[in-house]
């Protein structure tokens, strides 16, 4: 007997049902449902209430409007202003019940309706506040009882909201929002999967690209074709190290000769202009200079010097004949020759430079490596923007929290 009575006070243990997430909608529409019908049961009652304190408040109006004065001989003044207020009062009070149009079925709209019906009391009381005060010093029983009537309206409004409230239907209906937004991250984490898995097919793609194109510069440098070309650019260079050799003696020489030179120039002004090409850039001026008036001009210029025409001292005359001497017609023709020799070589090199493909190959060849390495960058950064988002989409949270809320419910459910 004591083990039956202790078994009365002791709580079943609900079994824990094991439910996929994908069926919890249906499940929750099963398992729920007696929620609703009680909700829609209990709104129902409650509704119907409120339509016979309308039909109460009807009835109790007419009766406020057919009351006699227990006093008749009030003043007619006094009179005039009930009756005003009494119909005043009626009218409102009437108008107020009228509107009202309650139904079961949609708790939301429900609630919706009970606040503006509230606010429509709270309205009606500021505007017949006055009327009921008068009204209440001739006809206070009769302007009492729909006064109760009003404030039983406003207690049934409340007892409405109030079974919303106690049922749980909210916490139903932010599940089933929550199960909503557990399906959208889902489809949305297989999304990003799939744009994953895409991007790193890609980038994999690129990184392929990449050692292709390398080896393909690796493959272009070490042919015969790139030694040649090699070998033009050292020759190349060494040319135009011998040209420079060649223009900066040739430029020292004249140098030296400058000052000479622009004082001859001022007593021979016939060959002013080709002393000046000399003095400013000898090894053009020697290009040019295909008949070799250089050596007339020179020959002229030691005549002027011995005759000392140009007005040096001894010692710098004897410098300057000595240099002079050295400037004849072997060393202009052979200097000449051998830089039109250099020239024309260099020439053909640059030719052959110009024809070989392996600068262009190359150039073309980095370009598009270039190109390659940065749309792997931007993949590279669009990949991780992808996976940050991803992984902060945590759908076992997300799901625990559902069935967390699910079991505040009276349920214990886990999913499968």
């Amino acid at each position: 007997m004591l083990k039956l009575i202790k078994n009365l006070f002791v709580k079943k243990e609900i079994p824990i049902e094991k439910i996929e997430f994908s069926e919890l909608n249906t499940w929750l529409d099963k398992n729920t449902g007696h929620l609703f019908e009680k909700l829609d049961s209990a709104v129902s009652e409650i509704i119907k209430l409120i339509g016979k304190e309308k039909e109460d408040v009807l009835e109790n109006i007419e009766k406020l409007e057919n009351a006699k004065l227990q006093n008749p001989n009030i003043p007619d003044r006094a009179k005039t202003v009930m009756e005003g207020n009494r119909k005043a009062f009626a009218k409102k009070v009437s108008h107020f019940f009228n509107n009202i149009d309650l139904k079961s079925g949609d708790y939301k709209e429900a609630i919706r309706n009970c606040s503006h019906l509230e606010n429509e009391i709270e309205t009606l009381a500021k505007s017949t506040a006055r009327s009921y005060q008068i009204l209440n010093e001739f006809f206070a029983r009769e302007a009492g009882t729909v006064a109760k009537n009003i404030k039983n309206v406003e207690n049934y409004l409340k007892d409405i909201k109030n079974a919303v409230k106690d049922n749980k239907i909210d916490s139903v209906e932010k599940i089933k929002k929550d199960i909503e937004n557990v399906n959208v991250k889902i489809n949305l984490r297989k999304q990003l999967l799939g744009e994953l898995e895409e991007l790193e097919g890609s980038i994999k793609n690129v990184k392929d690209s990449i050692l292709s194109i390398e080896d393909k510069i690796k493959g272009i440098k070490s042919g015969e074709e790139h030694n040649n070309y090699e070998n033009l650019l050292k020759e190349k260079e060494k040319l135009e190290h011998e040209i420079k050799k060649i223009e900066d003696n040739l430029f020292h020489d004249f140098s030296i000769l400058e000052r000479a030179f622009k004082k001859y120039s001022k007593i021979a002004f016939e060959k002013e202009e080709l002393i000046n090409e000399y003095l400013k850039s000898p090894v053009n001026a020697l290009a040019k200079d295909i008949n070799l008036e250089i050596i007339n001009v020179i020959n002229n210029l030691k005549s002027a010097i011995r005759d000392d025409k140009l007005g040096l001292d001894n010692k710098k005359s004897e410098k300057l004949l000595i240099k002079l001497k050295e400037l004849d017609k072997e060393y202009f023709l052979g200097l000449q020759k051998n830089y039109n020799e250099i020239k024309d070589k260099l020439n053909s090199v640059n030719t052959d430079i110009g024809k070989n493909n392996v600068k262009k190959d190359i150039e073309l060849a980095d370009k598009e490596l270039s190109k390659e390495k940065m749309h792997l960058g931007s993949l590279d950064k669009n990949l991780s923007i992808i996976k940050n988002d991803f992984e902060k989409i945590d759908i076992g949270k997300l799901k625990k929290e559902v069935e967390e809320n699910v079991n505040k419910l009276g349920f214990k459910v886990e999913f499968g």
